[in-house]
Order: C-alpha cells, then structure tokens, then sequence
C-alpha cells in the first residue's frame, strides 16, 4: 500500500466514523493505517522513539494503559509527575525535619549551656507543620546566637596552659596535661609542699607553736602525704591554729596599741589646757602622727612610732608644765599686786569723797549719791527729798569760843546728823556750816518731819568745848524732787527755803 492510498483510507475512516478531522485525529489514524500495511514513516515513530528513552518500569505502566499517541503519552507523564512529586516532596520534608532534630540534639552535647538550652527548646517545636514565620523564628534566633558568640574565654588558658581550643576533647586533653606539668611532672609535690608550709607559718604572731611546727616539718619531709586524706585534715586543722595565733597576736597588739593611743590622747589634753603656747608641739604632735601609715606600716612601725610620739608628748608636757608653774606663780604674784593697788586705789577714792573734818562724804560723793538717785527717779519714779541744813550764827561761834571750837561743833552735829538719818538716807558736808541730807523714797511731808525732828533735838542739845556749852540752833530747806522740775531746781529751791527760814528768824524749817 502507498501512501496516497494509506490517507485515502485514514480519510475514509474518519468520515465513516463521523469523526472532526483534526491533526491530532488524522495523526493517529494515519499511523494505524501505515503500522498495518508495514509502512514504516518517521512520523509514525516518534511515540517508540520517546518510549525507549523511559524506563522500563514506565514503559510497562504506559502499555499497560493502553497508550497510543504522543499527546497521551505526554498527558499520562504529566499526571505520573505531579503524583509522584506531591509524595517525594512530603518525603524530602519529613528526612529534612529529622535531620534538624538530629543536629540539634547534637548541638546540646557540645557543652554550651546557651546552645544546648536553645536546643532542647527548638528540637521540640520543630515538625512538618511548622508555617513559615515558626520556622522564621526559630532562623532568627539561631542566627543571633551565632553572631553574637564569643569564644574569646578560651584565651584566658594561653597564659597558663598552650592548648588547641578548636576541639573539646583535645583541649581538655591538653589541659589534664598541663596541669600534671604543674604538680611536677604528675606526682611530685615538692613546690607546692613548700609553698603550703610557708603559708601555714604565722604572718602576724612571732613564733609558730609545736603543732604546726610538727606537721610543717611532716610536710616538708615527705611531700606525698599531701595527697593522703589524714594529712588534709591535719592541714586544716593547722590552718585554723595559724588564724587563731594571728587574731592573739593581733588582738594583743591592738591592746597595746590602744594604750598608748589613750596616753598619746591624755597627754594632748594636757598639752591643749597648758595654753597657746603649745602650738608648736601640737603641730609636732600632728606631723608626728601624719607619718602613721596604717594601710603600708606594720604593726611592728606603728607600735614604735606611736611609742615615740608618747615619749614625744611626754617631754613637751612636762616642759609646758614647768612653764605653767613659773607663769601661774607669776600671775599670783601680779594679782596680788594688784589687790594691793586696789585697795589703796579704794581708800584714795575714799578720802577723796570724804570730808576730813566730820568723816562725812563731801560735797563731790553728795553730787554722786544725788546723780544716781534722779537716775532711778527718771527710770522709775521714785520720789526723794534733800534738807540743806546751815547752823546758825556759826561765825559767832568761832569769833567767840575760836575756830577749834567751829570745828567740834561741826563734827558733832555731822555725828547727829548720822545717828538720827536712816540708813538708806545719804548725809554729806556741803559746804562751810552747810549740811544737805539725802532722803530716798521721801516726800516732802517726810522731809520736812526729819528736818523738824533734827532741828528740836540740836536745839535741846548740849555742844560743850573745854567746859562751856555752847549754844547751837540750825535752819533748814526741804525740797523733793516730784515738786521740782529737775534735780537742779531741786536743790536751788532747798537753798531757796534755807534761806527763808533764816530771814525768818533762824532755828526753822521752811519748805
């Protein structure tokens, strides 16, 4: 059969079939035809062709399914393919979230506390239905940690031990190795014996007591019984001896210390009472205790230095001292001259207030006594009163009977003028024959009753000179100072009134 005749009959066929020509139709009848006649064209082989290249379990399964044409090749492929992607994905996600499990659990024996703690914590969230922000998540803070760790606290070995830090294992290893280098050699304890004897060896107290000297000595001779467990006891044991001696010791010099800072401190006390002139040795005394250096000075220093500045006290104390008695035995001897001066200062001011011939205060004490009496009279307003008493005719008492006679009469009347006054009541010489009495807290009415009485008594008086009486009769003034606009006028209205009283015929008071 031909090929022209092949089509005519593929075309026969369509159209006996009712079939829509279409190129795929056509296609597949056109090689059933040339199969059947044994008519081999290169179109009709392109379904072998693709066939052979699939495998041979494939190439069952199509012929199974009855495929005869290209088209349904590619369709049963393109089926096959997306059946068997959906299960080898599942499958490839299930191995994936294994393997991670897997390596995390590695990751938390690799003795990192942090990692193995981020670890234990993912490996149980970690599953195929993770979404996609969990697995985010769990991304996100393992990439932190790895940008945040820092091994740099491996570099703290170097100083001491030269190891690799790339591998645990080894570096433990090198570790284990270093450290026998440092026991000596893995069993010889003979450095680190004599080291622990010196440290069981007191640092304070002077001496060590028979004990620790026995087992320093055990020590010392056989290094090895380090390691035994009798020997660790015996150690601790001694330890706590050796701090037990060391607090003795120290208490014991704290006492001393303690001492001598209390005599240091009585004897500053004595410095500072002896007066300014110690400045000199308390800035001694300072610069002295400035070079105490309690942090650098051992007890030993300080016991000395604070020792010396005690004998340094103690010197400049009894030198301050022997300078104190000289000046205290001074300052009496001046007190005493000055009680002196004041005592004679006293009488002079005396004599020089006081009327030499009657003994009574003259006029200059009289114009004291009347100042502070119109002081209190301005403060307060007490009233008080003068009388200026004149005796009469006194010029005829010393033309007639002499002036020594004058003179006993003006004694005696300045006798009565005391005896008869208060004792609050001031009595002075104010001149001549005049006498002015002072009367405190008196009025007028009260003056004038004393200068009344004063006057009967004198004028009954007897004043009697080498036998013969001599008679004597006296005038006064009164005034008080309410009545009277100032002490001045006061005193000018007193004279005022003596001198009416004697124009009035003597041996009167006129107020």
């Amino acid at each position: 059969m031909t090929v022209q005749e092949i089509i005519k009959e593929s075309l026969r066929e369509i159209k006996s079939r009712g079939l829509q020509l279409t190129p795929e139709v056509y296609g597949d009848i056109f090689c059933k035809h040339a199969k059947k006649a044994n008519v081999i064209l290169e179109e009709c082989q392109k379904l072998d062709k693709f066939l052979k290249r699939l495998s041979p379990e494939l190439q069952k399964s199509v012929k199974s399914r009855h495929v005869s044409s290209v088209d349904q090749l590619i369709q049963y492929l393109g089926s096959e393919v997306m059946r068997a992607g959906s299960s080898k994905s599942s499958e490839i996600i299930q191995a994936y979230v294994l393997l991670i499990k897997r390596l995390l659990q590695a990751v938390s024996m690799l003795h990192n506390r942090k990692a193995a703690e981020m670890a234990a914590r993912d490996g149980k969230k970690i599953a195929a239905y993770l979404t996609k922000s969990e697995i985010d998540e769990i991304r996100d803070h393992w990439n932190r940690f790895v940008m945040e760790y820092d091994d740099s606290f491996l570099k703290k070995i170097s100083p001491y031990c030269a190891t690799e830090t790339d591998d645990l294992e080894t570096m433990v290893n090198g570790l284990a190795e270093c450290l026998k280098s440092y026991s000596g050699g893995g069993g010889d304890f003979t450095i680190v014996a004599q080291i622990l004897v010196a440290a069981l060896a007191p640092s304070i107290a002077s001496g060590m007591n028979d004990e620790i000297a026995t087992i320093s000595a055990q020590i010392r001779s056989n290094p090895e019984l380090l390691t035994s467990q009798a020997m660790i006891e015996d150690v601790r044991y001694i330890i706590k001896k050796r701090i037990e001696l060391d607090k003795k010791a120290v208490t014991t010099q704290m006492s001393e210390i303690d001492s001598i800072i209390e005599h240091i401190n009585m004897a500053l006390v004595r410095v500072i009472d002896c007066g300014e002139n110690n400045y000199d040795a308390i800035c001694k005394i300072q610069g002295e205790l400035g070079d105490v250096n309690l942090k650098s000075d051992s007890f030993e220093v300080i016991h000395t230095k604070l020792r010396s500045i005690a004998t340094s006290l103690e010197t400049e104390t009894r030198v301050l001292g022997d300078e104190m008695k000289k000046s205290r035995e001074e300052i009496a001897e001046l007190r005493q001259k000055v009680r002196i001066l004041e005592e004679a200062l006293r009488k002079e001011r005396k004599k020089s207030g006081t009327d030499t011939l009657t003994k009574l205060p003259n006029r200059r004490a009289i114009d004291d006594f009347i100042k502070k009496q119109e002081a209190t009279f301005k403060r307060y307003g007490d009233n008080y009163a003068v009388v200026l008493f004149d005796i009469d005719h006194f010029k005829a008492v010393n033309d007639n009977y002499g002036h020594d006679a004058g003179d006993v009469v003006l004694a005696s009347f300045g006798k009565m003028l005391r005896r008869y006054s208060r004792e609050v009541d001031f009595v002075g010489r104010w001149g001549g024959e005049e006498f002015l009495v002072v009367l405190p807290k008196t009025g007028r009415e009260g003056a004038m009753r004393f200068a009344e009485k004063l006057r009967d008594v004198v004028s009954r008086s007897k004043f009697m000179y080498k036998g013969e009486r001599i008679p004597i009769t006296i005038s006064g003034g009164v005034a008080d100072r309410v009545s009277n606009a100032s002490m001045e006028e006061m005193l000018k209205r007193a004279d005022e009134n003596l001198y009416q009283a004697k124009e009035g015929g003597r041996n009167k008071i006129a107020a």
